[in-house]
């Protein structure tokens, strides 16, 4: 028990400090209305207990996906709608739990950073369980790949989360969009890894584009948010512009 305490303290480094490290990274893109800290640090923490009820999901299908050779339809299905849909549920509920209907959720980019930060503290907690099972330098490859991955899923579906925040109608086909695509990235990576039917570097390119798909969601909720009135045009469509950013009909991805 005397040695349990200093080997902890090293992977609790590598699994903690460069997630918020990304949190921070992702934080400085939403220039012109900076979220209060202690909400982002609400939405990393409510991430990281999120973990728990996911890992609970989880474990019955775990045997599916383990061992040398697994069945590839099998591992398909379980990577898919069991890891990708159970995780990236798991966080949604979480970012909806810990910050939706505060105040300070007034912008549809508050919706990526508040869901980044969300992934990030998920991220931050498996990274943990991984680098205590499997060496620190598991950790440290998870800590910048992995956590790119979680939080670039998740803010994907906290763009649309965003959206839908100030949508007048029925916003369940705006986050089923979100969850749907960020359930199949996910679930498609976890699944190419796992079966090893592409190299390493696929799955780090694959994280990669995901992060700058992304980014071109930022960048389309920061010039929402540079309007005048940054909640008129997606309450009310004025102009065709706004149309074409903000219509239920017309989300380009």
């Amino acid at each position: 028990m005397q040695n349990a305490t200093p080997d902890l303290i090293p992977l609790l480094i590598v699994s903690f400090f460069p997630g918020m490290l990304w949190v921070w990274f992702f934080y400085r893109k939403d220039k012109d209305q900076p979220e209060p800290i202690s909400l982002v640090m609400k939405a990393f923490i409510f991430g990281a207990i999120s973990v728990f009820p996911a890992a609970f999901l989880e474990a019955p299908f775990r045997p599916f996906i383990a061992g040398q050779a697994p069945d590839i339809g099998r591992l398909f299905i379980v990577t898919v709608l069991v890891v990708g849909l159970v995780e990236e549920m798991a966080k949604f509920i979480a970012v909806k739990l810990a910050v939706y209907d505060h105040p300070e959720f007034n912008e549809v980019i508050d919706g990526i950073i508040y869901a980044v930060a969300t992934g990030l503290g998920f991220a931050a907690v498996e990274n943990l369980f991984y680098s205590v099972r499997f060496g620190i330098a598991v950790g440290l490859f998870r800590a910048f790949i992995t956590d790119l991955a979680h939080a670039s899923f998740s803010g994907i579906v906290g763009y649309h989360l965003g959206l839908a925040k100030f949508h007048k109608g029925n916003t369940t086909p705006l986050v089923g969009k979100g969850l749907a695509i960020a359930v199949s990235l996910h679930g498609l990576y976890d699944f190419l890894i796992i079966a090893g039917l592409v190299p390493p570097t696929f799955g780090i390119a694959m994280v990669f584009a995901t992060y700058f798909y992304l980014n071109t969601k930022i960048a389309e909720a920061g010039r929402m948010s540079s309007q005048p009135n940054p909640l008129q045009p997606i309450i009310q469509t004025t102009t065709e512009e706004d149309s074409s950013l903000l219509s239920d009909a017309d989300y380009p991805e």
